[in-house]
């Protein structure tokens, strides 16, 4: 029996678990599913009208995973006590309750995949999942392998670093600040009334076999890949703490952080020399950079070989390339980090000549720089974008001379949307970082239909947790159509309908539901038209 989509059921709350000082903990359940919205429809009303649809690609796109390594001693968890306060951007989030739970959650979505029936409107099977960036935390080596065994199918030795969990949320450690699930006094249980779950971290961060997404598979670079905390340059003093045995509790004495930034981003290491707890030591707690990530891809079982990447790639240390696989497509995938710092996005110069000559290869004509049309001869296909940052958060044009970002000076959201609307064919761009789910139509100035869709979408580690399947159809009448439909994972609504890893990943979506500023009360689900969407443009050419 195929998986159910939320066009035919939805997550939403379902009663009160437990009552807290400033917010209720609820239960989750089932609810009415969500019926397609129509965008840019060329209808009266936007009315959804039945086309002859030729399914081009069906992909599921999975974001902001971060896998986590809550025992790293090169984590900033104790920065969670400025929740609240203003002027605090950079320094939360550094933890969340369900954290450690999220590899569950991943392999439940995991098996949403293999299961879902493909298209819920043309019947086709998924070719595609595509991961765009943020599958992990804090830059190791040892999260980017438990991220490939997880997509791949694997082996994940999460209980490696000392056979039980280690980290802030024991029962032993000396802090308030986060939800102790074993039991105890904590801010999490008396403010917003997180319940007890006793044994659950253990179980958890217990070593288990993944089953995959039994699908070919790509995935894009992100800043969670590339920099310590999202945002920090992996300094030689932060990498010998993060292989260390000694896991900061707090910042040190008379260590105030706020308005120091600027040495957060280029000197992590100086906000972890406060009291420490011993934690199992390992060496795989090593910065990941971009040869180690595509070394990694190229190692990594399934479909297709290197994962978007190629020895070009491990040769010259790039994260963007240019997929073939899909008839007709052309899929860019984009490395929208910048090592010097920083958690939002740009493009380096280098990658963005090498964007616009993999647009010209694709287009029959496109537009030249000075505005002129440029006849090419090449035949024609569809352009689909995936990068980690969309257009509201490239916005990252930080320059240093001794910084690790080879790829300078760096490009930002005007020229870079500039540069796509010279290329008629680009029609699709997805992306995560935000955790939210956004579409936007990005119109081509100076035209009534020309342009592109983007869509971002939700964090599985955050609420609501899920994943999204887009389909490009080829509508007969000279029209596409973007067919997005958001999807669950396989957990059970409620934990206490299930047992073992499925019991794990529901209470991992309960606790992101719960969470104080990113739960049911916050706006990451988006609007109504942001979520289960047909997204209709004009086809920039004839498709045969």
């Amino acid at each position: 029996m195929a998986a159910p989509t939320t066009l035919e059921r939805t997550l939403a709350a379902a009663g009160v678990a437990r009552v807290g000082t400033e917010q209720s903990y609820m239960r989750l359940g089932f609810s009415a599913g969500e019926a397609r919205t129509v965008r840019g429809a060329p209808t009266p009303g936007g009315a959804l009208v039945p086309r002859p649809r030729r399914s081009l690609l069906l992909l599921v796109q999975l974001t902001d995973l971060q896998l986590a390594d809550t025992a790293s001693p090169g984590r900033f968890e104790f920065f969670e006590y400025l929740r609240g306060l203003p002027g605090t951007s950079a320094f939360i989030p550094a933890h969340r309750p369900q954290e450690a739970l999220a590899f569950h959650a991943v392999d439940a979505m995991a098996r949403a995949i293999r299961t879902c029936g493909g298209s819920p409107d043309t019947g086709a099977p998924i070719g595609l999942a595509l991961c765009t960036g943020d599958n992990i935390d804090n830059a190791q080596l040892n999260e980017l392998t438990w991220f490939l065994s997880l997509i791949a199918g694997g082996r994940v030795e999460l209980a490696g670093t000392g056979g039980h969990y280690e980290g802030v949320q024991s029962a032993m450690w000396p802090s308030d600040l986060y939800w102790h699930p074993d039991g105890g006094a904590d801010r999490y249980r008396d403010r917003w009334g997180f319940p007890d779950y006793p044994g659950l971290l253990d179980q958890a961060t217990a070593s288990f076999d993944a089953g995959g997404a039994g699908v070919p598979w790509l995935s894009c670079f992100g800043n969670h890949e590339g920099l310590a905390f999202g945002e920090s340059v992996p300094t030689a003093e932060y990498r010998q703490i993060l292989t260390g045995a000694l896991k900061p509790t707090a910042l040190g004495p008379g260590c105030d952080p706020l308005h120091r930034e600027e040495e957060l981003f280029a000197h992590p290491e100086r906000f972890l020399t406060g009291p420490a707890l011993p934690v199992t030591p390992d060496a795989t707690r090593t910065i990941v950079t971009r040869r180690d990530f595509v070394a990694a891809h190229l190692r990594a079982a399934g479909l297709p070989t290197g994962h978007g990447y190629s020895e070009e790639n491990l040769e010259n240390g790039t994260c963007y390339a240019a997929y073939d696989g899909i008839e007709g497509i052309r899929l860019i995938l984009l490395d929208s980090t910048n090592l010097n710092g920083r958690s939002g996005g740009s493009f380096g110069l280098r990658q963005l000549a090498w964007l616009e000559e993999r647009l010209a290869e694709v287009h029959a004509r496109h537009m030249s720089r000075s505005g002129s049309t440029t006849v090419t001869g090449n035949e024609d296909r569809l352009v689909v974008l995936a990068s980690h940052h969309g257009l509201a958060s490239l916005s990252n044009d930080r320059e240093t001379v001794e910084g690790p970002e080879e790829d300078q000076p760096r490009a930002t959201a005007v020229e870079v949307e500039a540069l796509l609307h010279r290329f008629p064919n680009v029609v699709l761009w997805l992306n995560g970082h935000r955790h939210l789910n956004e579409i936007r139509f990005r119109r081509a100035p100076g035209t009534k239909e020309r342009g592109f869709w983007e869509v971002s979408t939700v964090s599985l580690a955050d609420w609501p947790s899920q994943a999204r399947l887009v389909e490009l159809t080829a509508n007969g009448d000279g029209s596409l159509s973007v067919l997005c439909t958001m999807l669950d994972h396989l957990g059970p609504a409620d934990p206490r309908e299930a047992d073992g890893p499925g019991r794990i990943a529901s209470i991992h979506r309960e606790l992101a539901a719960n969470a104080p500023g990113h739960g049911l009360s916050s706006s990451a689900r988006g609007r109504l038209e942001d979520r289960n969407v047909e997204l209709v443009m004009r086809a920039p050419f004839q498709l045969q």
